[in-house]
């Protein structure tokens, strides 16, 4: 590729390099999931100071050194900021396990542009978001971005007898698709009925829509608490914001 570029990006991560330089995970429009460095971000006075931060949407301007297979950050314009996010803890540790399962499955694999815009449009409605409404968003991202990854669970046959299910969906832990009552075996997370009805209707509607529809309170609690335990099982491993957060999210 050439050794000047830019592209839109959301800043996933940031961490520090040295005394006054940022190290930034982003997730691009069109190169994917890549690293670059911010030299001198964290000086006081640095344009690129709080431009950098996590979630920032940004158009960013890059140098790659392809001796080093290094990323620069030669500039940036900010397109949305998401300070809303950046103030709200709730709004915050949301955004920040999407991040977490961005990074952890690599960006999600192939479907970069389809995952950028998904995490893009999520952040904007999770900014103006009222109090109350956070979890609902973050449902239809994560069931949104399995899907894109291809782990989208069946939701109507039984993994394992194969028939058809007709009521409450069991998802064994470890496993990506879900058990009727008579095959499910050990320590089970379950799926009621509604909200199964719930995931195929809202998402088959494009988000704006999909954000308009609700769930009874305690379906939407072992919602939660199945789709937390399948992003977990997709990238195998453990998410350090699901358990900083509980009682957050």
């Amino acid at each position: 590729m050439f050794r000047t570029s830019s592209t839109q990006a959301v800043v996933l991560h940031r961490y520090r390099v040295g005394e006054i330089h940022k190290g930034l995970s982003l997730l691009t429009l069109d190169m994917g999931m890549i690293r670059a460095l911010a030299h001198g971000a964290y000086k006081m006075r640095s344009r690129f100071r709080t431009l950098t931060e996590p979630f920032s949407n940004i158009k960013v301007y890059l140098y790659h050194d392809p001796v080093k297979d290094q990323y620069k950050i030669t500039d940036i314009e900010s397109l949305s900021l998401f300070t809303c996010i950046q103030g709200n803890m709730v709004k915050f540790f949301t955004a920040s396990l999407w991040a977490e399962v961005i990074m952890k499955s690599y960006g999600g694999g192939e479907s970069s542009a389809e995952l950028f815009n998904l995490f893009r449009n999520a952040l904007k409605y999770l900014d103006s978001a009222a109090p109350g409404s956070e979890h609902f968003i973050s449902q239809q991202f994560l069931w949104r971005f399995m899907a894109l990854s291809g782990f989208s669970p069946e939701l109507s046959v039984c993994s394992n007898c194969h028939a058809e299910i007709a009521n409450t969906l069991f998802f064994p832990d470890g496993e990506m698709e879900p058990f009727c009552n008579k095959c499910i075996k050990g320590k089970c997370s379950s799926l009621s009925s509604g909200a199964r009805r719930y995931l195929q209707t809202t998402l088959q509607l494009p988000l704006s829509a999909a954000l308009k529809v609700r769930l009874m309170a305690e379906s939407a609690i072992a919602l939660k608490q199945v789709t937390f335990q399948l992003v977990q099982t997709m990238v195998e491993s453990p998410l350090n914001t699901i358990k900083s957060g509980m009682g957050i999210l």
